[in-house]
């Protein structure tokens, strides 16, 4: 029996979702509460191997396992998880399902908190004090949608080969009253550190030091050293995966 899960977790206590020697994974954690459950240890396919520090909402991972009704499980591994990983659905699909293979695409957004103060309560944002200029910010966003060459943006040690991503989707969700800023993102796939490098670059055009034109060509130069800043992983979360 093939079983979907559909899964949120905190990332920040995480090395990232993939199986890692020596380090805590959100894949390793879940793979041990089954095994508690079945006396063996059952590989699990998740859906985006998020980075070290990220947060999902919606992340999807399928296992092969005939010991319960793959309704139960929601309940079952819940029980055996620490809080910050929970399994908000389990449900049978076909055999040949594959939560990574089959995905069509996958929504990550990444959350500002642009106020003065930091929050008491979400450690699950960038916070950024100094005022920004978001609606210059947004001008830029168009610039990443569709075919490109991502390598300006990918992270040191990406095993990906090739740099070539789609993006159908770059948006900003505004929620001036509170400071918090969002932005979301769809994409076919995407490289290691990809979404926050993208951030990164963009809030710099909001801070003054690099123009909507400087974005244009740091896309097209393919060169890391061109594109801004790695943002923190904090603010980073997958929050849905299309099939």
């Amino acid at each position: 029996m093939n079983i979907r899960l559909t899964i949120e977790y905190d990332g920040s206590d995480y090395r990232g979702w993939q199986r890692q020697d020596g380090a805590p994974s959100i894949q390793e954690t879940i793979e041990r509460a089954i095994e508690k459950v079945v006396g063996e240890r059952v590989p699990l396919k998740g859906a985006s191997r998020t980075d070290s520090g990220v947060h999902a909402s919606g992340q999807v991972a399928n296992f092969k396992c005939d010991k319960k009704p793959a309704e139960e499980w929601r309940k079952i591994l819940n029980a055996h998880l620490p809080p910050t990983i929970r399994v908000l659905d389990s449900t049978e699909v076909s055999e040949e399902f594959d939560a990574c293979r089959d995905a069509r695409s996958k929504v990550y957004e990444y959350r500002v908190l642009n106020r003065r103060f930091a929050s008491a309560l979400d450690r699950r944002v960038y916070f950024y004090a100094r005022p920004l200029d978001w609606k210059s910010m947004e001008t830029c966003l168009p610039l990443f949608v569709g075919e490109k060459d991502f390598a300006a943006f990918r992270g040191a040690g990406s095993s990906a080969k090739t740099s070539v991503r789609t993006i159908h989707r770059f948006e900003l969700i505004e929620e001036p009253v509170t400071g918090m800023y969002r932005f979301r993102v769809e994409g076919s796939g995407f490289l290691k550190q990809m979404v926050r490098a993208m951030v990164g670059t963009v809030i710099e055009v909001g801070e003054g030091r690099r123009s909507v034109e400087g974005v244009r060509e740091a896309i097209e130069s393919k060169d890391r050293r061109r594109a801004g800043r790695t943002v923190p992983a904090s603010g980073l979360c997958l929050t849905s995966v299309q099939y």
